[in-house]
């Protein structure tokens, strides 16, 4: 669908999907190098037959109908307005899909001033077609009245991984009456397409039903956020479809074929043409000047529909094809609440952080419904505001129950959420901290987050352990979707006094299947640390699939580790100052690549004073960095030490000791110190690299490649 104001022609790609995914789409690259996605309703509707054969005789009747109402339609009421209910289905898997509400806002705002003409880029419309520019005179309202009659937002979020789809299924994870509302889904990716939906007499009757409405990819929704006003136009384009509207070249989806000035979008006032993906207004294909700036082309330009178009859909909203003219019954909008005075019926607030530390602040967001006009907030610490999006600042550690009541001037409604915000004590682990989860449950030193929210996640486990019984466990060999997050975060950890932070933990993990070279599969386990209490986080190390994260070798059926040689370990070293604080935290992520399961033990966690370090210097020497490793015309040294040195020797050598390289300091003081090595005159091979200090010798290999 839409319109590109690019002038090359479009790029066809051809898609093979499964079931009623079937279909190609084209692309084309938009003014900002984005790539363009246009309308999928040819393809989709004939996917939608060739799963279900028997509906091409009854979409023929169907339309054969529906052609002659509209032949035939008067509009007597001409001013008589047409209001649609409207519901959206955000289906998601908590990513930039799930839209905000003020964007599927957006979306309606954009469509009622597309179909009222009150576009404000109407006046672009060339002379020769701005006497033909319509207002349709209908109107989208969100539904306020659910199917059972409760109050309702008129906006449905479900977690699916059908969002990455976007296919017919889409639809049976929720659909409400199509005779009461228009369904609108919105999906990350609507299956290659910025958006799609059928005609009415394609889903007339009971098979159809299921499929009616219209599926739009969340970029292509609205005009904020994950949209922008280039592709804000795609609902606008998709609910002419869903009124009867053809594509303006007729009823294909190749636009620019000659073979499309034998059809005809049936609208008598827009021209014949073989259709337009760039925006060439005085463009003319088949013998007479084109409507480029209709919203039924692809031009990514449309500022109208035409007069010819307003009559073609308000006979299809007339008729019963579809049920589209029970739709807007007054009984249908009473029932639907969208010709009644905003309904305050439900408090609902979020926050933009609900696990925080002392003295850091939250936001607090509304979003109650409908029609709020005043607020009252309680914290739980004694402390009040009347703001619609407060800020508040917490000072002692604790949970604390939040209240909201809104009013709209002669009603009230209230919510206390319970513990709704946990400040941490930054005492709350001591150090050095051991945890090798030998308890039934986790302890108020961690949390768990399931991030995909799929119901699974870490657990204590006793199948297996490193030094105990018992370990934690992610069950990923029954996952079965890929980039599934699961988190593991501590309590807020007092840092301030460290001047080295020391993780130490260890996994166990594999493939799942036989082969090392088939069967590898990304998976990974992060580690994450935040400064902050978590309102930022810095990845400090990442354990992949295809490098050391397996521990073992790959196993067809469900991995445990069997002994302590099938686990891994790793000292993750943090010596970076802005981490020193007292709201030091840790995280642990694991991202499902659809490997096999993966297991977690033995964390400690140490926090190095400078007379810590001091006293390790003494006792064990300086631990010293060769960089890169293997190496090809360069490589540094690096170490630092807390003690002056009188002298200092780095040599290399090769395998027999045999020095071939070497450089002398004396009078070393404290500090970072940094040495180039000149491998470029040596071959490749593999050498050692050493720093004695004072007659104390440290030693390491390097490979030369």
């Amino acid at each position: 669908m839409l319109y590109s104001l690019m002038t090359s022609r479009l790029n066809r790609v051809t898609f093979v999907l499964f079931g009623l995914a079937l279909f190609a789409f084209e692309t084309t690259i938009a003014q900002d190098g984005s790539p363009i996605r246009y309308c999928g309703q040819w393809k989709m509707e004939q996917a939608f037959f060739n799963a279900h054969p028997e509906q091409r005789a009854i979409a023929e009747q169907a339309d054969a109908r529906l052609e002659w109402e509209t032949r035939n339609f008067t509009d007597a009421n001409r001013d008589e307005l047409i209001v649609i209910p409207v519901v959206f289905h955000v289906i998601h898997y908590n990513g930039p899909e799930n839209i905000s509400d003020e964007q599927v806002l957006s979306g309606i705002e954009v469509m009622n001033r597309d179909f009222r003409k009150l576009n404000p880029d109407v006046d672009d419309v060339i002379s020769e077609f701005e006497g033909i520019a319509a207002d349709s005179e209908i109107e989208f309202r969100l539904a306020q009245i659910d199917p059972q009659g409760d109050c309702h937002t008129g906006i449905n979020r479900i977690v699916s991984p059908l969002t990455y789809d976007g296919g017919g299924e889409v639809k049976d994870l929720i659909q409400w009456p199509r005779n009461s509302y228009l369904n609108i889904w919105v999906v990350e990716n609507a299956n290659g397409a910025a958006g799609y939906s059928l005609y009415p007499g394609s889903v007339n009757g009971a098979q159809g039903a299921g499929n009616d409405g219209i599926v739009v990819a969340h970029d292509y929704t609205g005009n904020i956020g994950t949209s922008n006003n280039y592709r804000s136009r795609t609902l606008t384009h998709e609910a002419g479809h869903w009124m009867n509207l053809r594509h303006l070249w007729g009823n294909s989806n190749n636009p620019g074929d000659s073979e499309n000035c034998d059809m005809d979008d049936q609208v008598s006032d827009t021209p014949v043409t073989s259709g337009w993906t760039s925006c060439n207004v005085d463009g003319s294909t088949c013998g007479s000047l084109d409507n480029v700036q209709n919203y039924m082309e692809y031009s990514y330009c449309g500022r109208m529909f035409s007069e010819g178009q307003r009559t073609r859909m308000r006979a299809a909203m007339n008729s019963g094809v579809a049920q589209r003219n029970q739709l807007w019954t007054p009984e249908n909008l009473a029932e639907t609440g969208v010709n009644l005075e905003p309904i305050l019926c439900e408090v609902r607030f979020g926050a933009s952080r609900q696990t925080i530390c002392v003295g850091d602040t939250v936001q607090f967001f509304d979003d109650s419904y409908h029609g709020v006009t005043g607020w009252a907030w309680e914290f739980g610490d004694g402390n009040s505001a009347n703001d619609e999006n407060p800020f508040h600042t917490f000072d002692e550690p604790g949970n604390y129950d939040v209240t909201l009541t809104v009013s709209n001037g002669g009603d009230e409604v209230s919510l206390t959420e319970t513990a709704f915000i946990q400040v941490l004590d930054p005492d709350g682990m001591a150090l050095p901290f051991t945890e090798n989860f030998e308890a039934e449950e986790l302890d108020e030193n961690w949390f768990m987050v399931d991030v995909s929210n799929d119901g699974d996640g870490w657990e204590v486990t006793s199948v297996a352990g490193y030094t105990g019984e018992q370990s934690l466990r992610i069950h990923n060999w029954s996952n079965n979707v890929e980039f599934n997050r699961d988190q593991l975060i501590s309590q807020a950890i007092d840092m301030s006094e460290a001047e080295l932070i020391q993780v130490t933990y260890k996994w166990a993990y594999c493939y799942k299947g036989n082969n090392e070279d088939e069967d590898d599969t990304d998976d990974r386990l992060k580690v994450y640390a935040s400064p902050n209490c978590g309102e930022t986080w810095s990845l400090r190390r990442m354990h992949r699939g295809f490098t050391d994260l397996p521990s073992a070798p790959p196993h067809p059926f469900v991995f445990t580790p069997n002994g302590q040689d099938e686990w891994n370990s790793y000292v993750l070293d943090i010596p970076y100052a802005q981490f020193y604080t007292e709201n030091f935290r840790i995280m642990f992520e694991f991202e499902s690549r659809l490997g096999n399961n993966i297991f977690l033990d033995d964390i400690n966690i140490t926090a190095y004073t400078a007379s810590d370090l001091l006293e390790l210097e003494v006792g064990e020497g300086v631990d010293f960095e060769v960089y890169p490793n293997p190496a090809h015309d360069e490589a540094t040294v690096s170490f630092s030490t807390r003690l002056t040195y009188q002298t200092m020797d780095i040599a290399f050598m090769d395998l027999t000791g045999r020095t071939l390289w070497s450089q002398a300091q004396r009078n070393v003081i404290p500090g970072l110190h940094l040495i180039d090595l000149p491998i470029v005159e040596w071959s490749a091979g593999t050498y050692l690299v050493s720093v004695v200090l004072d007659g104390r010798r440290f030693t390491k290999q390097l490979v030369i490649q």
